[in-house]
C-alpha cells in the first residue's frame, strides 16, 4: 500500500490489498513486498499475495487492487482546477478532509467509502484468505471477466477498464542503481522560474535521456518515433521532440551576485555553496547541455516528491527529475508573481525569456517513447506511479523499447 511518507501513523489504521493468481491452496503466509512500509505487514495484503502468489511484487501488490481514488475540483472561476487523488491519499481524506475541495463533491467518511467493487466483495465475503477464494469466480467490476482470470493476467479485478488480454506496452524498469551503471553526465545550468520568487543555478547529475533510450534498445533513427513524454506520479506529462533528445542544447549563461543586491526584498537568485570552475559573470557556462534524467543536485540525492492534497501539486524534486536547459540562453529574472518591484535594477520579470523550470518535470516515474504502439495498454500512472517514487525507479516504455 503506497502511502505518503508523512502518513505512517494513519497508514497503520488503514487496510489495503493486492493481486494476481495462484491456485495452490497453500495457507502459509507471504509478506507483501511492494506495499508502502506502513502496510507491508497488513493482514489483507498478505492474505492476497498468499492466495495469489504470482502477484507478489507486481503492480497488484498494493492498495489499488481493492481501494479506489477519485477526482476533485478546487478553486473558482478561471482558476477552477481538478486533481486526481490516488487510492492512498483518498483514504487519508477520512481523517484529514480537505476544505479546499468543492463542497458538493463528497469526500470519504469511512473506509468502506474507499473500496472499489472488488474490495467491497472481499469485505462482504469475510475479509480473509477464504474470502479471496470464494470471490475468485465472481465478476466484481462487471467487465465480463472473473476476478481470478483478471488477477491471473495482472489486471485489476475492481476496475472495469482493466481486462485480460490487453497487452502491456514493452517496458524496462531502471532502479537508481541501474541508472548509475549507464554513462553519467553532469551540467551546471540556470533554472529560470516563471512565477516563483527565486531562480537558481545548480549542477545536476544523471543520465542523458538519449543514453537511457539507447540502453533500452530504442533506435533513435527510427522514423516512427516522434519524441518522448515524461510522466510524473500525479499524472502530469511533458512531451519533448526527438530533436530535444538527440541534439545538444546551446551553452547557458552565468550571472553572478544576484543574491546580494543590497536588499533582501530585491535578491532573487540562489547559488550552490561551491561554483564550478571556469565561470565568469555574463559569460558562457562551459558544460555541455542535454535533456537529462537527473538523480542528483549539487552532488546530493534529491528529496523525493510528495503530493500536497490541498493544492493537488507535488513538492520536492526527486528521486528523479527531467532537467531541461534553456533553448534561448539568457539572464535570470524575477518571477511574474514578484514583479514589478521598486528595486529599479532591470531584473524584473521579462516574458520573452526562456523560463525553462516549467518544463523540468519533478519526480519522473515514466519515460514514454511516442507514439505508443497501437493496441497496447498505456502505463498506469494512477496505480503504478507512487510505488516507483518510493522504489527510486523509472519505467521506460513505448515505441521501440525492447521488452
Amino acid at each position: 500500500m503506497i502511502m505518503g511518507k508523512s502518513w505512517s501513523l494513519l497508514a497503520l489504521a488503514l487496510f489495503a490489498f493486492a493481486g494476481a493468481c495462484d491456485e495452490t491452496g497453500d495457507d502459509e503466509g507471504l509478506i507483501s513486498s511492494r506495499s508502502y512500509k506502513g502496510h507491508e505487514s497488513d493482514l489483507d495484503s498478505n492474505n492476497f499475495v498468499t492466495i495469489y502468489r504470482h502477484a507478489l511484487g507486481t503492480r497488484l501488490d498494493d492498495c489499488q487492487t481493492c481501494h479506489k481514488g477519485d477526482t476533485f475540483s478546487y478553486g473558482t472561476g478561471d482558476d477552477l482546477r481538478s486533481v486526481y487523488v490516488n487510492a492512498c491519499d483518498y483514504c487519508h481524506l477520512i481523517q484529514h478532509p480537505q476544505g479546499d475541495y468543492i463542497f458538493n463533491e463528497p469526500q470519504p467518511t469511512g473506509y468502506g467509502d474507499t473500496l472499489n467493487p472488488y474490495g467491497l466483495d472481499y469485505r462482504e465475503a469475510g475479509r480473509d484468505q477464504e474470502a479471496l477464494r470464494q470471490i475468485g469466480g465472481d465478476d466484481s467490476d462487471g467487465d465480463t471477466h472473473a476476478n481470478a482470470d483478471e488477477i491471473a493476467d495482472l489486471k485489476y479485478p475492481g476496475d472495469p477498464l482493466s481486462m485480460p488480454g490487453q497487452p502491456v506496452a514493452p517496458r524496462q524498469v531502471y532502479t537508481r542503481s541501474d541508472l548509475s551503471g549507464l554513462p553519467q553526465h553532469s551540467q551546471f545550468l540556470l533554472v529560470n522560474s516563471h512565477r516563483q520568487q527565486f531562480d537558481s543555478y545548480a549542477t545536476y547529475g544523471g543520465v542523458r535521456v538519449r543514453d537511457l533510450l539507447e540502453a533500452s534498445g530504442v533506435d533513435l533513427s527510427d522514423p516512427a518515433i516522434t519524441g518522448v513524454s515524461l510522466v510524473a506520479p500525479d499524472g502530469y506529462v511533458k512531451t519533448f521532440t526527438l530533436d530535444d533528445v538527440t541534439t545538444q542544447f546551446p551553452n547557458g549563461l552565468f550571472y553572478d551576485g544576484l543574491d546580494d543586491l543590497g536588499s533582501a526584498d530585491c535578491n532573487f537568485v540562489s547559488y550552490p555553496d561551491s561554483l564550478p570552475a571556469g565561470l565568469t559573470d555574463g559569460g558562457e557556462i562551459p558544460d555541455a547541455q542535454w535533456l537529462l534524467l537527473a538523480s542528483e543536485r549539487d552532488g546530493e540525492a534529491m528529496q523525493s516528491v510528495n503530493l500536497d492534497p490541498s493544492s493537488g501539486r507535488i513538492n520536492g524534486e526527486g528521486p528523479l527529475r527531467i532537467v531541461v536547459p534553456q533553448s534561448l540562453p539568457g539572464s535570470p529574472d524575477r518571477g511574474s508573481n514578484y514583479s514589478p518591484t521598486t528595486c529599479n535594477d532591470g531584473w524584473d520579470y521579462d516574458e520573452s525569456k526562456d523560463h525553462n523550470a516549467g518544463a523540468m518535470v519533478r519526480g519522473v516515474i515514466a519515460v514514454r517513447v511516442d507514439p505508443l504502439p497501437e493496441g497496447f495498454e498505456d502505463f498506469d500512472h494512477k496505480n503504478d506511479g507512487w510505488p516507483l517514487v518510493y522504489q527510486d525507479s523509472v519505467v521506460v516504455y513505448g515505441q521501440g523499447v525492447e521488452p
